[in-house]
């Protein structure tokens, strides 16, 4: 793989730009060997092989439907990643303090970590929904008990049977609702740990010389980068969903 030295500023963007293209080119180079290969396979094949064309080609496009969707995936957090770096170069160019730069970061972190909680929290909730559903008592693999085929009292076998579904039955609810709460509640604790964060960083800005304050437009870029993780992490969130949906 080509690897680039980034020195600082316009070098950077170069060295980006370049390493973009050089890639592209090679792509470029692979599709066009791809359908080389491909032409030669089909000239393998008997003269009247339409059918089997047709049928080849709506296999590969099944197949690469789960493929694409992660490539666009991908291309939509590399396009999050663009503008949040923007957005770090652009506040580096209001001549922040080493203070300043250090307090922008602690504050992206604790958005960051907050969106994180919370998301983590709505997937487990989706994926106890969808485990639920397929995880009834008759489908675990516990749900038969030789011991109680050795027990010749039908009424007594039964009795016991029902007794050892409910204990399992509740004990799976129990997990679930457990791993329920705890989500819940790392949820709430990264929530109140921004909200903390932001509390003490009002309090700070009021108390420090005006030199030393965050300008006008530096909470403004701090805004729309914190709003960039949010989308980010809200784009990783709603794959995930959109994965488990199509989950057996």
């Amino acid at each position: 793989m080509l690897k680039v030295t980034v020195r600082s500023g316009t070098e950077e963007n170069e060295a980006c730009l370049t390493y973009v293209k050089n890639r592209l080119t090679q792509l470029d180079k692979a599709i066009q060997q791809a359908h080389t290969d491909l032409h030669v396979q089909k000239n393998h094949l008997p003269n009247d092989s339409t059918l089997i064309q047709q049928a080849i080609e709506r296999f590969v496009e099944e197949n690469l439907t789960g493929l694409r969707k992660k490539i666009q995936h991908k291309i939509q957090l590399v396009h999050y990643d663009y503008k949040e770096h923007i957005l770090k170069l652009d506040y580096l160019k209001q001549n922040p303090s080493e203070t300043q730069i250090k307090l922008a970061e602690q504050l992206c972190a604790a958005k960051q970590q907050e969106e994180i909680s919370k998301y983590t929290s709505e997937l487990l909730e989706k994926q106890i929904i969808h485990h639920k559903s397929l995880l009834t008592f008759d489908h675990l693999p516990i749900a038969r008990v030789p011991l109680f085929d050795s027990i010749r009292n039908i009424d007594v076998q039964k009795q016991f049977y029902v007794q050892y579904r409910q204990v399992i039955e509740q004990t799976q609810t129990n997990m679930f609702t457990l791993h329920t709460q705890s989500a819940t509640s790392q949820k709430q604790r990264y929530q109140n740990q921004y909200n903390d964060k932001m509390k003490e960083i009002q309090h700070e800005q009021h108390s420090l010389p005006d030199t030393e304050k965050l300008t006008t437009k530096m909470i403004e870029l701090i805004g729309q980068r914190a709003q960039i993780i949010g989308k980010r992490l809200k784009c990783i969130h709603d794959f995930k969903v959109q994965t488990l949906s199509i989950l057996p």
